[in-house]
């Protein structure tokens, strides 16, 4: 629900997805956060647990599967993907 926002765009339920794409690290310190950039250019910012992001080692090509949702970065919308399942891709 959007607290203080004067719109009646309504956000679909996240839907579980599955893609394939390279994953980055994009922003200044603090404000960092790891992206999957497919090869269609979609960009997804991923939502992940403390320990996936340790031992994280970017960049990597990575399926990933989990719900995706709206969220914004930088002040702009944006689809954030919530990490449930990470395979790397060995090319």
């Amino acid at each position: 629900m959007l607290g203080a926002c004067a719109t009646d765009l309504s956000v679909p339920a996240a839907e579980r997805v599955t893609v394939t794409g390279d994953m980055t690290v994009r922003g200044n310190e603090p404000f960092t956060e790891v992206v999957l950039i497919t090869d269609d250019n979609n960009w997804y910012l991923l939502d992940m647990t403390s320990e996936q992001r340790d031992a994280l080692m970017t960049p990597a090509r990575a399926t990933i599967t989990g719900p995706v949702s709206l969220g914004q970065w930088n002040g702009r919308p944006f689809a954030r993907l919530r990490v449930d399942e990470i395979v790397p891709v060995r090319e």
